[in-house]
């Protein structure tokens, strides 16, 4: 160009595009419009985000209420008690639930589940207490048997070496995509582990052990604010979070909208919903889809994307997860006779009722118990094949096999089966093994002007966390393209300058 502009004259201007743009950033970004596929955290925090930068925002929920999987269930318990459908825990090292949490002035909210007591067990049809010493279950190795949880490290360590930092940009490396051969179990047993202590780990992780290894690992791995040592959740319902947002957006937020079709172009693209006043299309400069991919394969998208997203799209399954919820006269497990049981994994097991959580200490009711079975996977979907007014009835005498007080006890109930709710179809992002390393780069890659948020896209799958994490990832997306369509400009603008000035040379 300096043929064209002498360079004072080319100076000039780039200080004053400089100038310009510093000078006015929310007016430059006002003309963008973006539509967004979700009123989960990611759509919600993606939304607010771009609305501060000053651009036109539109969140498109299928759903009369936000939130996604972040789901608080308040009826049919009584005294206020509350239960959590959804996501649950808040490790106090996911800085980026942390941040909005503060941003949306919830801190005095965020209280630690935090309850003395003993941790009991059912496996191999014994009921015990953790053991001081050897523990009573065949089939354990000599050091597995000593104390099963410190074999941990010894079995999962070299997968986190292979690993590495799932949050820098060459992820996947080579040495990372060793990992993804294996289920999480095969990965174990190719360490030593034996397949009772797999058992001892699934009563108290859950049955993850058909996840794919790498997804497990870089789940585990991925560098947060330091070391998990507590775990939160906001009193009255960690729902507050997504409906702040939501409030944070007002009318920018339109329920009941079922997305149907999706054209996307060069320059813009074309949302169209069914609702029941007919159906009705957004037009935007850019869109953020955050949908699960088992409710995007719904969608008709025109024309397809690239053929490995398509791939993915088909591909890529959401774990299956159950829950029932039960409200307890009183919180009986205190006075079990092998002494007071109690935290947040309260029982663990390797019978169908998998995991007892126990949520009592953040009820309103200071003596009432509210307690549930946490199932992943195949025992989720066994649960889900009992006919839906029997789940309950069939599921407490499971129950009272671990805690034999609680027929007696029950004055209000709830189940959740997320892989029969239509607009997730599963509760956290799932890949069998050989699909992580294509599949995983490829669910959050942008396609033209739409970009993918939500958890199966983050590092921390499954976790509000990542939800959170992929927001601002998509944010960005939007915000670095807009950066460059102006940067184009300006030389435009700058060779045209510079074409002029060079005529009235000659």
């Amino acid at each position: 160009m300096a043929g064209f502009v002498d360079r004072r004259a080319f100076l000039t201007l780039l200080a004053m595009a400089g100038v310009d743009a510093a000078a006015r950033p929310i007016s430059r970004a006002s003309g963008k419009r973006v539509v967004i596929l979700g009123a989960g955290l990611s759509g919600l925090a993606a939304a607010w985000n771009l609305m501060q930068h000053g651009y036109e925002v539109r969140v498109l929920e299928a759903q009369d209420i936000p939130g996604g999987r972040v789901k608080t269930i308040r009826a049919p318990f009584k005294n206020g008690g509350y239960a959590e459908a959804g996501a649950l825990r808040i490790p106090n090292n996911h800085r980026y639930t942390l941040k909005y949490i503060k941003l949306m002035g919830l801190e005095s909210k965020l209280v630690a589940y935090e309850e003395d007591g003993k941790h009991l067990w059912y496996l191999q049809g014994k009921r015990f207490t953790t053991p001081q010493g050897e523990w009573p279950l065949a089939g354990l190795g000599p050091e597995e048997k000593t104390n099963p949880l410190a074999m941990l490290g010894r079995y999962w360590g070299p997968g986190f070496q292979a690993v590495g930092d799932p949050t820098r940009e060459e992820f996947p490396t080579p040495s990372a995509a060793t990992l993804d051969r294996y289920t999480i179990a095969e990965f174990f047993r190719k360490n030593g582990a034996s397949d009772a202590w797999l058992k001892v780990l699934f009563a108290t992780e859950g049955a993850i052990g058909r996840v794919n290894a790498l997804a497990m690992t870089a789940l585990e791995g991925a560098p947060n604010g330091g070391e998990w040592t507590k775990t939160y959740g906001l009193i009255g319902g960690n729902d507050q979070l997504p409906k702040a947002l939501a409030r944070a957006l007002g009318k920018r937020v339109t329920y009941d909208s079922p997305v149907v079709r999706l054209a996307h172009r060069s320059d813009g693209v074309t949302v169209t919903v069914r609702n029941r006043s007919g159906q009705h299309e957004v037009r935007a400069d850019h869109c953020i889809c955050t949908l699960p991919f088992p409710v995007l394969r719904q969608v008709e998208i025109t024309p397809a994307f690239s053929e490995l997203k398509m791939k993915a799209i088909e591909g890529y399954g959401l774990l299956a997860v159950s829950r029932v919820y039960l409200q307890t006269r009183t919180r009986f497990w205190r006075n079990d006779p092998l002494g007071a049981l109690g935290g947040l994994n309260m029982v663990g097991t390797d019978t169908p009722v998998e995991r007892i959580w126990n949520t009592s200490q953040h009820q309103p009711d200071r003596v009432m118990g509210m307690v549930q079975s946490y199932m992943f996977d195949e025992n989720a979907l066994a649960f889900s094949r009992i006919a839906p007014n029997e789940r309950v009835s069939a599921w407490i005498p499971r129950m009272a096999q671990l805690l034999p007080e609680l027929p007696n006890q029950v004055v209000a109930s709830y189940h959740k089966v997320w892989h029969e709710d239509p607009w997730a179809k599963g509760a956290v992002g799932f890949m069998k093994p050989g699909e992580f390393t294509w599949m995983w780069p490829a669910a959050r890659r942008a396609e033209g002007r739409v970009h993918f948020a939500g958890e199966h896209t983050s590092p921390w799958l499954a976790y509000q966390n990542g939800a959170l994490e992929s927001a601002e990832r998509c944010v960005q997306e939007v915000l670095q393209e807009a950066a460059t369509a102006e940067t184009s400009a300006s030389l435009a603008e700058l060779m045209h300058f510079g074409g002029r000035a060079h005529a009235r040379e000659i």
